[in-house]
């Protein structure tokens, strides 16, 4: 059973190679499968040296050696414990023609029949809870005797034990029997579990701004229940989320002590606090919106709880913004926030004018990994020029939300899907009379990685949208339904796609339909390529009824992977563009498009 430990490629130290380096070929036959053979070709130094060749013949010879012994390592890992590798080296010779012929290594393996694991038994010590059969843990019974496998079973019993409070667990050393005639093995892992134990009192060790009362908000188990080593990793991964330490680590004793169990074991954090305040500044252009700066500052610990104050401003020819924004984790239960905004705009665009302030308020709360639920309170005012004609709007909501994402990065996302649901009732006064509406907006998108890899991703998005009431012109312009832009139809200008006015200036709708796909490639280290369509339609009726037709355009773009996320510069086209429209759109931001 010399296989059952855990294997890992050898690393070799590269030198320079030789000018009087032996060259050499490599021969190797006889291994199971195509797997194993190719596992061998990434481990064994014949093949990883080859391009440096050899000192000399004797030191070739001394490396195929080494390789064989790695071979038969190789084979007990997937149950092969008979097997045998034989060795030739032959020296570097002449053709008929007098052309050199570089040295060659031959491996010949025989390996056997794979042996059968028979039995695969547990051994407990004395008054140890039991733990699974070693078959359910995936130890090959039945099967054949893959060391991998076996060594896996003894660590997911190990692991078990750690789940049921026997935190100092460990397995022994095995004892294994091979029939050389039946070709079979049977084998019996002693395991010794420590004291049982159970979790006790929690210190801190290096907090100086943040409280530990907030802190323990996220304590996944109360004091007295049985210790679980699971449950430790959940709060270190939480306590990090926070964005409030360099690091952290929940640690208990590393000795369990003389103590029968079951023992109440101290939990220690010890924190190393980060900076708590962030200034950042962004830029982006577009050739629908020009040239835009951003700039933003945050403070994640304002009392010592993380609440977070952020500060953001906007500043383009087009729109101007200055954003305040408050949080509180954790309120009134855990994964539960406090959130209240207030927005101060100010836009000239082709569609309307806009003045305005929006406040609102909510609770989001977080259900699992993956979904996020929300709802709160809107308040708004705004002055609207529209034609040279001025509104002014005063509005209350009470916007909710569902959120899911399982995608694997926020800027470049490769693999999942990403779900958004909003949905506000309306009621206030607009020029005058009374208005009420309810709207709702709904956006999704999907990631594939083409071949395992990260590197070619094909990428979806749709969108659909309704305001449920009788008349456009009930509604301010400021809470229509547009699209077209950088963010949705692509080669369009902003609000661009649906139906415009005598002016040429769009406006709006009461229903919007938005698909799109993207194909990005990595096309060499961190530049890459990206072809795509999008296709839009904004309608008057709460239903679409694609009576303005269907806005379709179609580009290209280019991407610099940079450390933070991906650089987007796209151009794009529209391909039943009217007079209004111009002939392509350029973007270039920072993240992906969607």
């Amino acid at each position: 059973m010399g296989a059952c430990s855990s294997t890992s490629d050898t690393d070799i130290l590269t030198f320079e190679r030789s000018s009087t380096a032996l060259d050499y070929e490599i021969e190797l036959s006889g291994l199971p499968n195509e797997a194993m053979t190719a596992k061998a070709e990434e481990t064994l130094a014949l093949f990883r040296r080859q391009e440096d060749g050899a000192d000399s013949l004797a030191f070739l010879k001394r490396r195929a050696t080494g390789d064989a012994a790695l071979l038969k390592r190789l084979l007990r890992s997937e149950g092969y414990y008979a097997g045998e590798v034989e060795i030739d080296v032959a020296d570097a010779t002449e053709n008929d023609d007098g052309e050199a012929l570089p040295a060659r290594v031959t491996l010949v393996v025989a390996p056997g029949d794979a042996f059968t694991l028979t039995r695969h038994d547990f051994v407990l010590s004395a008054g140890m809870a039991e733990v699974p059969e070693a078959a359910t843990l995936g130890s090959p019974v039945g099967a054949p005797a893959a060391a991998t496998a076996i060594v896996g079973a003894e660590r997911a019993a190990v692991e078990a034990l750690k789940q049921t409070g026997y935190p100092y667990a460990e397995s022994g050393k095995r004892r294994a029997v091979a029939d050389l005639e039946e070709a079979t093995l049977e084998v019996d892992t002693p395991l010794r579990s420590g004291p049982s134990t159970v979790f006790g009192e929690i210190g801190f060790d290096g907090l100086q701004d943040v409280r530990a009362r907030y802190l323990l908000t996220y304590l996944p188990w109360e004091p007295g229940d049985v210790l679980d080593m699971r449950k430790l990793r959940t709060f270190q991964r939480e306590i990090l989320a926070t964005d409030l330490f360099e690091a952290i680590t929940v640690t208990i004793p590393e000795e369990p002590g003389l103590e029968e169990g079951p023992v109440a074991l101290p939990v220690t954090v010890t924190a190393e606090e980060r900076p708590f305040r962030t200034v950042s500044l962004g830029g982006r252009f577009s050739t629908d919106n020009g040239p835009s700066i951003s700039a933003g500052f945050e403070h994640r610990n304002l009392y010592g709880e993380n609440e977070t104050i952020r500060i953001d401003a906007d500043i383009g020819l087009e729109l101007q913004e200055l954003a305040f924004g408050y949080r509180e984790p954790q309120y009134l239960r855990s994964g539960q926030d406090l959130l209240a905004g207030l927005v101060l705009k100010r836009e000239e665009d082709d569609a309307f004018d806009e003045l305005s302030a929006t406040g609102t308020v909510g609770l989001q709360r977080r259900l699992d990994e993956n979904w996020v639920v929300g709802a709160g309170l809107l308040g708004e005012a705004s002055l609207i020029t529209d034609q040279g004609e001025e509104t002014t709007a005063f509005l209350a909501g009470v916007p909710v939300f569902a959120e899911y994402d399982d995608s694997d990065d926020l800027l470049n996302p490769t693999e999942g899907v990403r779900f958004r649901a909003e949905a506000t009732p309306f009621a206030g006064i607009f020029d005058d009379a009374f208005a009420g509406f309810l709207k709702i907006d709904t956006t999704a998108s999907a990631y594939l990685d083409l071949f395992g890899d990260k590197d070619h991703v094909l990428a979806g998005r749709g969108r659909f949208g309704t305001i449920l009431t009788d008349e456009l012109d009930t509604v301010p312009q400021t809470r229509r339904l547009y699209s077209g832009g950088g963010g949705s139809v692509r080669g369009y200008a902003q609000r661009f796609v649906g139906e415009l006015d005598e002016n040429n200036d769009p406006i709006g709708g009461l229903s919007a339909v938005e698909l799109g796909t993207e194909l990005r490639s990595r096309v060499y280290g961190d530049l890459g390529g990206v072809l795509f369509v999008d296709a839009g339609s904004v309608s008057e009726e709460s239903f679409p009824a694609f009576d303005n037709g269907v806005q379709v355009a179609a580009g290209f773009g280019f991407r610099y992977y940079s450390p933070a996320g991906p650089i987007r510069l796209d151009v794009a086209f529209p391909l039943n563009g009217r007079d209004a429209d111009d002939a392509f759109q350029f973007y270039f931001s920072i993240g992906q498009a969607f």
